[in-house]
């Protein structure tokens, strides 16, 4: 059932797009710098929530392409979303612009081009 689901290119694109958006909208909450967040923060020290929904919608990026990378025996997809988390978290890194737009779209384009081929002819999503 896992298998159908994550198989079908519709259902990986939006899901993908779904959770991607948080990556953009959360960075205005202070969600991608930590030490001016902390800085400024009524927090107290303390990390801010919008950190933590930032890390679990990339955390749910990389399950994404995990999921999808090995049923199109890509394995390695997922490393493209966490390579994006480190320029999206990473002090200094955050302020180089489009880099993480970059790895999400090849990893969306590499997850929906790179499976057709290799779905059709794989055993576990024949019915």
């Amino acid at each position: 059932m896992a298998v159908r689901f994550f198989g079908n290119v519709l259902t990986f694109a939006v899901l993908y797009v779904l959770f991607l958006i948080p990556t953009y909208v959360l960075p205005w909450a202070g969600s991608n710098s930590l030490m001016f967040a902390a800085a400024t923060s009524e927090f107290e020290g303390q990390i801010p929530p919008a950190f933590w929904g930032h890390l679990g919608a990339l955390g749910v990026l990389v399950l994404l392409a995990f999921s999808r990378g090995r049923l199109i025996g890509k394995s390695w997809l997922a490393v493209l979303p966490v390579i994006a988390g480190l320029f999206d978290l990473m002090p200094g890194l955050s302020m180089v612009p489009f880099v993480p737009t970059a790895f999400h779209v090849v990893t969306l384009i590499l997850g929906v081009m790179g499976g057709a081929n290799a779905l059709a002819s794989s055993p576990e999503t024949q019915p």
